[in-house]
């Protein structure tokens, strides 16, 4: 028997050996890794503006409910305004309304519901009284 000596293998011996892609695997799980970091951190970039934009619409928004909220404390003094008695009167008083000296109470006879239609010769009468 005798025994012959087993070839030491390198690196360079066995791409001599014609396994070339003995580089491969390695080159494969790095070029993976760096597209997954990169995918994270233009996902990141595409999150952080699309809050962003959010929050600019919701300042947006915040500012237009002020704005609305003040015309809506604008328009109830206007109205507090248009409801003050003093100026009803004052206004009744520049168009002529004025309360009557002898109240007069107007019945009607005839009462029509909306199917009928109310006659032209209906009586109406007038009662004399007090004013109030």
């Amino acid at each position: 028997m005798t025994a012959q000596a087993i070839p030491y293998r390198t690196h360079r011996s066995s791409a001599a050996d014609g396994r070339a892609h003995a580089s491969g695997p390695r080159i494969l799980p790095m070029s993976l890794f760096v597209l997954a970091v990169v995918a994270v951190f233009f996902s990141m970039i595409f999150l952080r503006i699309s809050l962003d934009e959010t929050a600019f619409e919701l300042a947006e928004l915040e500012a237009g409910i002020e704005l609305e909220q003040s015309r809506q404390l604008d328009l109830r003094f206007d109205i507090a305004g248009l409801q003050d008695p003093l100026r009803i009167a004052n206004e009744a008083q520049r168009i002529g309304l004025v309360h009557p000296d002898v109240r007069v109470a107007i019945t009607v006879d005839l009462v029509a519901t909306d199917a009928q239609v109310l006659h032209q010769d209906a009586p109406v009468r007038a009662l004399n009284g007090a004013r109030p």
